[in-house]
């Protein structure tokens, strides 16, 4: 159906009713848009739809059966998003903070998502890595190739498994019929003392009757910061033009009618001289961390019937993610210090019934396995070829009151125990009035990273350490969202979450500074989300955001803040991690071509380690600008400035662990320049 007609049907029935009854038109009805969706009102955005069932059918984002968000690409070229980071520190729950070797990573409501706890796709794709878990985030995921990124807040292990415990992000690129030709374009930036970075782009995309086509590739050199950093042991080095984050992502999808092959690039290096068993005590070295994935999903799509399709997808992925390389600065040969790589293989083959009246049931089995090569480790032991079997289900079924989901997964482990995680969500629309009440499990198994860790550990240790002692994560989140259309142009939504964690994974130094991995007993938070959004022709779009999580039970109290003594500082703070957040984002429409972006990110004060000491941090203030101008001079040529950290607050990613990290400098001001052309 066409936007315009869509616009007039939904016009009709508010016309004719006092009331905004929920509108006969389906999500699954709607068609990709003929303009920017920033141009829409309110109850128009609503039939945008969503894809985060297990039936990969389209959804309102209301009554999607998650606590879910979206970010269009064109809210990311309207901020000027530099990289995911920009994006998703506006989502509310999220927080990011340093981990090992000068990298940045997630949390999740309060918690740490490292280690497995979340899931980030690029179409489809699984781009976290595979060896401990973790995804790191810095300039190398696609933002300038962004259709839309689909979030998920709480477990979604029903249809994407072991690393989803606390959250997904699927990063969703533009088709080639929504390209219809190329784009190129590029970025340059600085801070106030050295470059930040710069980056090339190329996108093109064709669609020929059934063959469709499109490619995406960027090269990006940039620097983490110009500020100074010191280490756990009061060495220092200055961060300008001498911290590198170097990327290059390749994206390349072709579809003949219902196959698909889609090839993915991402090589992303990270410069530090402050890694895991290395301080800062030499000039002339340095630590070169590289992350290596080269991935392929090749599936198809069946329909038997109006009512029933089968899809079949094969994965494969080779990885050689925290490759450690000593770097001289002198005229001595590079230094490979460890080197593991491995190989994923998955298949995966599902069933869905669907009726006319929305019901619908999936029915999928998966199997997988890695296989590890240590080219260069301390590990000279063998690991085992790590495998898993999975068959999951997953139904909805729909009345006038109510949408019942309900799902079940079933996981085989080789190494480890097997398990059983279901899901329920009640979930309707009514009106001005919408409601969720949602109950998740997740299961998170050990990966070969954190075997072989242990593994190490039992190897150059004489004590009584057993390989598999560290037991499987479990995690049980209870979560209830309410909303409410105030008017067409205004909505609000809230939601109250309770996550509960059991054999939390953490990683711990010995005495000798040696790291392993451990479990703790339990490890939950409770907070509240909430947003307001406003959506005008004249006034922009805004969206108010806030968050709040309390820590409630550590066993361990390894993320609690606490003094010499051993007395807790802050018993409702996990550490690194602010118990309140606020952002605001507007992008207002100054001319038909130009408009201006800005938002402001509030977070209140955080506890984190400075190697084995415990720092207090003040509440801070980023404030981001940006202006756009679309067809500048010529139709196609944008032109794009920001402004970021406008006050140079000087903010810094808080270290969590204990073990012997400092927090990391983050950006300070920077002024970039973007330029693009669309042919």
């Amino acid at each position: 159906m066409k936007i315009k007609y869509l616009k007039l049907i939904l016009l009709f029935l508010i016309l004719s009713s006092n009331s905004f009854a929920e509108s006969k038109l389906a999500c699954e009805d709607y068609s990709e848009p003929s303009e920017n969706v920033e141009n829409f009102d309110l109850i128009e955005l609503m039939q945008v739809p969503v894809f985060m069932s297990a039936s990969q059918q389209a959804e309102c984002l209301k009554t999607a059966a998650s606590i879910a968000s979206t970010i269009t690409g064109e809210e990311l070229l309207n901020m000027g998003a530099r990289d995911l980071i920009d994006a998703l520190e506006l989502i509310p729950g999220f927080n990011f903070g340093a981990i090992v070797s000068n990298n940045v990573g997630l949390g999740v409501r309060g918690i740490q998502a490292d280690e497995g706890k979340l899931s980030v796709l690029v179409d489809g794709i699984i781009l976290t890595e595979q060896r401990f878990g973790t995804t790191v985030f810095g300039s190398h995921f696609p933002v300038e190739h962004i259709d839309r990124i689909e979030i998920i807040r709480g477990p979604g292990s029903i249809l994407h498994g072991n690393f989803a415990e606390l959250g997904v992000i699927n990063i969703i690129t533009k088709k080639g019929r929504q390209l219809n030709g190329g784009v190129v374009s590029g970025s340059y930036g600085r801070f106030e003392h050295g470059e930040s970075g710069k980056n090339t782009v190329i996108t093109a995309g064709k669609q020929w009757q059934d063959f469709e086509t499109s490619f995406y590739g960027k090269f990006n050199e940039s620097h983490r910061s110009d500020q100074i950093y010191t280490d756990a042991h009061g060495n220092s080095f200055n961060m300008v033009d001498n911290n590198k984050l170097n990327s290059l992502f390749g994206n390349f999808h072709v579809r003949y009618k219902s196959l698909n092959l889609r090839l993915l690039v991402d090589e992303y290096t990270v410069d530090s001289r402050d890694s895991f068993a290395d301080t800062i005590t030499a000039s002339d070295r340095f630590t070169r961390n590289s992350f290596t994935t080269y991935a392929s999903k090749l599936d198809y799509q069946h329909a038997i019937n109006d009512s029933v399709k089968v899809d079949a997808a094969f994965d494969f992925s080779h990885q050689t993610p925290w490759k450690r390389t000593r770097v001289y600065t002198d005229d001595r040969s590079d230094l490979l210090r460890e080197k593991v790589s491995l190989n994923h293989y998955k298949f995966d083959i599902k069933s869905t019934f669907s009726a006319e009246e929305g019901h619908y049931l999936v029915i999928g089995n998966s199997y997988q396995f890695e296989d590890y090569q240590h080219d260069k480790s301390s590990f000279s032991g063998e690991l085992p070829i790590f495998s898993n079997y999975t068959t999951y289900a997953e139904a909805v079924y729909k009345t006038p009151w109510v949408n019942i989901l309900g799902g079940l997964r079933f996981d085989w482990y080789s190494e480890y125990e097997s398990n059983i995680s279901p899901r329920i969500a009640l979930t309707k629309r009514i009106g001005k009035f919408h409601y969720k009440a949602l109950y998740s499990q997740a299961f998170h198994a050990p990966t070969g990273g954190n075997y072989q860790l242990n593994a190490e550990y039992n190897q150059n240790h004489a004590v009584n350490e057993q390989v598999k002692a560290l037991s499987p994560e479990k995690t049980h989140t209870i979560e209830l969202e309410l909303g409410y259309q105030f008017l067409r142009n205004l909505s609000f939504t809230s939601n109250i979450f309770y996550n509960q964690i059991s054999d939390y994974f953490i990683y711990s130094l010995d005495a000798n500074n040696d790291d392993f991995y451990q479990n703790s007993d339990k490890l939950s938070t409770w907070g509240v989300e909430a947003l307001l959004q406003y959506n005008h022709s004249d006034w922009g779009q805004l969206k108010l955001n806030y968050a709040m999580y309390q820590a409630l039970e550590d066993s361990s109290n390894a993320f609690k803040a606490m003094d010499s003594a051993g007395n807790i500082i802050h018993k409702n703070m996990n550490i690194s991690f602010p118990n309140h957040k606020v952002s605001v984002n507007h992008t207002y429409p100054v001319t038909e071509s130009l408009t201006f972006n800005h938002s402001l990110i509030f977070s209140s004060d955080r506890y984190g380690y400075s190697g084995s000491t415990l720092v207090h941090y003040d509440p801070t203030w980023v404030y981001n600008t940006f202006l756009r101008y679309q067809n500048i001079v010529t139709t196609g040529l944008d032109l794009g400035l920001g402004i970021y950290d406008l006050f140079n607050t000087k903010y810094e990613y808080v270290q969590q662990v204990n073990g012997g990290h400092p927090a990391l400098p983050g950006n300070t001001r920077e002024i970039r320049l973007n330029l693009s052309y669309e042919f």
